[in-house]
């Protein structure tokens, strides 16, 4: 718990401020005036005069006045009591009208009340419009934040950073519920000890603060935790958490967690402090279903990529065993037939039907080849993905005739499974927009392998275009190739860099973990 500074730090603290000696020296000015001049002054230009030093009690005002402006309603309370004291000694046994000096006295003293409470209810609602600005600019960064990722993780641990520092609060969890356990799970926190964490990581609907939260779907305050029969887990005791405030996570749908912010200090939860951090609380809410149902759909595309790749395997398969066994069969039977024919008069018209047709078949078998390579290259589980990536490369070459290279760096090693296949796709879809529309004289394509992810990079000098500011914007563009390289890296829980400009070539970079 941090101690509250004593009235000697208050005091040191106070005397070092710039502003303390002005008003200082402001009354002590404004007190020698007043005991040291002549007892009537005229006003310059005028034929009026002020007397019994009325000028001087007037002028108190000022410092007055400063000192609320500077230290609120307390410094300008203190500093007419100060100016009163100054003034009283004068009054009685100094003036010689007592009782009009005392009425000008008094009458500073309640102009200068009335300035300080004016001033006071003025600088009041210019806090309270900041606080309200501060709100809104609060709300305004949080829903930033939940709307600019779809991370469920990246979101819940970057919106509790934000809540804390906006209720100035030193710890706080989150808790998302799982419906199928009935419990709450532990998925962000802030300010406690990992062993605490661990202690909270699951907690039953109905148990402890969160889980009643959680259940009621209402707001709840508790002033000392650490006294409240309502605590089931000793750590949070332990960890000297006092004042809570729990939300309840709210979307559509219903609850989808729990926000707890606590300090080790016994405070109020202002009704204001409340209002803002449920408006949060429901922007995060939000911004859970929103994820959850990202993440859904993201398993179901998954799922459904494997079975179209499992689907292309198989056709892959089913041509390269029996639809190109029967070509080759077929243009051998019209080679001997060809042959056979030589030994017989045949007319030479026919001769040249049956090596057409031969050619025809070849022509086919490559084309069913090249098909089948397409779909699901044998090579690829075979020997892996640079194999496979040498081959695209080649095949691009002798093709397009291309300027094409691969480069190979860090330290290759066979990947898993899914990893090589993704990595395959995007590069097959990359060269594949190279050869159709980038008009491109010069390829190159770069892998490089660190202990955690591969990055491949490729680089053609085409024409170029240019990107959407958001992935969002590739359908509508019509880039439907580039979204689905993106989707298959974020699949692996990697990233897909395009970079273009119009004229100066394209350049896609992938990586995904190893």
């Amino acid at each position: 718990m941090v101690p509250a500074p004593s009235w000697r730090h208050r005091l040191k603290r106070l005397i070092r401020q710039r502003s303390f000696w002005i008003l200082a020296a402001m009354l002590t000015g404004i007190g020698i005036l007043h005991y040291l001049t002549a007892q009537v002054r005229f006003l310059p230009l005028t034929p009026f005069s002020l007397g019994r030093h009325a000028v001087e009690r007037i002028i108190f005002l000022v410092p007055i006045s400063g000192a609320t402006f500077v230290y609120g309603q307390a410094g300008g309370l203190v500093t007419l009591a100060l100016t009163i004291l100054i003034m009283l000694p004068r009054v009685f046994f100094m003036s010689p009208s007592p009782a009009d000096a005392l009425v000008e006295t008094a009458a500073v003293s309640v102009i200068g009340y009335i300035f300080t409470w004016m001033i006071e209810a003025q600088e009041r609602e210019k806090r309270l419009r900041q606080k309200a600005v501060s709100r809104l600019r609060a709300i305004n960064e949080v829903s930033g934040i939940v709307t600019g990722s779809l991370d469920l993780q990246q979101i819940l641990k970057a919106a509790l950073d934000k809540v804390l520092e906006v209720m100035g609060m030193e710890a706080g969890l989150i808790f998302l519920v799982d419906n199928q356990a009935q419990e709450l799970a532990l998925i962000a926190h802030r300010g406690v000890s990992e062993e605490t964490a661990a202690e909270v990581d699951r907690l039953r609907l109905g148990e402890g603060f969160c889980g009643r939260v959680a259940l009621s779907g209402e707001p709840m305050v508790v002033e000392d935790s650490s006294q409240d029969p309502r605590l089931t887990r000793l750590a949070v005791r332990e960890e000297g958490l006092r004042s809570q405030a729990i939300i309840p996570l709210q979307s559509k749908r219903g609850v989808q967690g729990v926000l707890a912010v606590a300090t080790q200090q016994s405070r109020p939860f202002l009704p204001e402090e409340l209002e803002l951090i449920t408006a949060i609380g429901n922007e995060i809410g939000g911004a859970i279903e929103n994820a959850r149902l990202y993440e859904n759909m993201r398993f179901y595309v998954r799922k459904i990529t494997q079975a179209q790749e499992e689907e292309r395997k198989r056709i892959a398969r089913d041509l390269h065993d029996d639809t190109t066994q029967a070509l080759i069969v077929l243009s051998r039977r019209l080679e001997a037939l060809a042959t056979s024919c030589e030994a017989v008069p045949v007319p030479p018209a026919a001769l040249e039907r049956i090596e057409e047709l031969r050619k025809m078949a070849d022509s086919v078998t490559k084309g069913v080849r090249r098909f089948s390579r397409d779909l699901r290259p044998s090579i690829l589980d075979d020997l892996g993905l640079l194999p496979t990536l040498e081959s695209l490369i080649s095949d691009l070459a002798e093709q397009e005739s291309l300027e094409s290279s691969l480069e190979v760096t860090g330290d290759p090693r066979r990947l898993a499974a899914e990893a090589e296949l993704t990595l395959f796709r995007i590069a097959q879809e990359a060269l594949n927009n190279v050869r159709k529309h980038a008009r491109a004289g010069r390829v190159a394509l770069k892998v490089h392998f660190s202990d955690s992810n591969v990055e491949m990079t490729i680089e053609d000098n085409g024409q170029g275009f240019t990107p959407p500011a958001r992935s969002g914007d590739l359908a509508s563009m019509g880039k439907l190739g580039l979204m689905g390289m993106q989707e298959r890296a974020r699949l692996l829980e990697g990233t897909l860099a395009v970079q273009s400009q119009p004229g100066q070539g394209t350049r896609v970079v992938a990586n995904v973990p190893a």
